[in-house]
């Protein structure tokens, strides 16, 4: 196991723990990774949309 997937499991563990099951979700589970992700260290990078190209959208 690397750095990394110990961190997201740890992320992963606590959330189960600490977060009632009913009140879960996988934006919150999302959130406690990238905290836990960005506490550690790790460099985080949004996501890029690159946009369609209008000359082929009807």
């Amino acid at each position: 196991m690397t750095g990394l997937d110990a961190v997201i499991a740890a992320a992963i563990d606590d959330y189960r723990c600490e977060t009632p099951t009913e009140q879960q979700t996988p934006a919150g589970l999302t959130d406690r990774i990238t905290e836990y992700l960005a506490s550690s260290g790790y460099d985080l990078h949004p996501a890029v949309t690159v946009p369609a190209d209008p000359r082929t959208t009807p």
